[in-house]
């Protein structure tokens, strides 16, 4: 077992980029502000109830200012194509803020979605 995170609340920064709801189309999620934290960075996607025949893609985006966005190397969810879904993608940013943006294939569709990003926080 490791024991790399005995405390998460204390040494980790997670916070929610998508809060729990329902969703039709595609969409920018909260811009989050990671000034407190350092390091890799990882961000949990749950999708609960999705209507089949339609792809979700959702990825996690960096901003040095918190307007301008581009895609995050290797921070992009597999697509979900069904209901009941939960993905965990390791990443590394090199800017400030990031944000959770998705896109959608298919006609517009309703899907439950959570989405949180966090890291470990800075130690000085």
């Amino acid at each position: 077992m490791s024991t790399h995170i005995n405390d998460l609340a204390s040494a980790g920064s997670v916070q929610s980029a998508v809060y729990p709801n329902t969703y039709g189309s595609a969409f920018n999620g909260s811009t989050l502000d990671m000034i407190s934290s350092d390091g890799p960075c990882f961000a949990v996607q749950h999708v609960g109830a999705f209507e089949e025949s339609n792809t979700w893609t959702g990825r996690v985006e960096q901003s040095a200012d918190g307007s301008s966005w581009s895609a995050i190397s290797g921070a992009a969810f597999a697509a979900v194509t069904a209901a009941n879904n939960v993905q965990v993608i390791r990443f590394e940013r090199t800017a400030r803020y990031v944000r959770y943006a998705a896109s959608l294939t298919g006609s517009t569709a309703e899907l439950g979605l959570a989405v949180v990003i966090g890291a470990l926080k800075k130690t000085f």
